[in-house]
């Protein structure tokens, strides 16, 4: 199992003095999901965009008017306000989203998307797709359910840690 960690992972457990299977897991789950996270800055990075500014337009596509504030893009992202500032920022100088006022409150913005945003959406569902197709494959279904039970288990022990801080 310690060949599916990284090395700092092995030095921290070594650090604590750990050395479990259980232990090798999490650690395990921590290198999977930082290989998992680079290869998709790398297929989201041809077509110029980051995992936040891909989550902002799907917010702002998945909305029945095809338009959203910042506030509920943040709200529905689970962000701040600030950071999706900055995440429109850079999808303004792309040219893929559009801002404009909201009727009735000038201190408010609507965001839409451009025909620009609009078809690299379009153009990223198949490859992006495929990517993610092809990386679940490497589960089997016949362990497909383990897999699952033992991430949702991890997921709530560290939910229930979070919230006893």
């Amino acid at each position: 199992m310690k060949s599916l960690m990284d090395h700092k992972h092995e030095l921290l457990l070594g650090h604590a003095e750990l050395d479990s299977e259980e232990t090798d897991f999490v650690m395990a789950v921590l290198r999977t999901a930082a290989l998992i996270d680079r290869a998709c800055q790398a297929e989201l990075a041809a077509f110029n965009l980051t995992e936040g500014r891909l989550s902002v337009m799907l917010a702002v596509a998945d909305t029945e008017e095809g338009s959203a504030t910042p506030a509920s893009i943040a709200d529905r992202l689970g962000v701040t306000r600030a950071a999706v500032t900055g995440l429109l920022d850079g999808l303004d100088r792309q040219g893929l989203i559009e801002r404009s006022g909201t009727p009735g409150d000038r201190r408010s913005t609507t965001v839409t998307l451009t025909r620009g945003g609009e078809d690299t959406l379009a153009h990223l569902r198949p490859v992006y797709g495929d990517w993610l197709r092809h990386i679940a494959g490497a589960v089997s279904p016949d362990t497909l359910g383990g897999a699952r039970a033992a991430l949702t288990a991890i997921q709530h022990r560290v939910a229930q840690t979070s919230s006893n801080d």
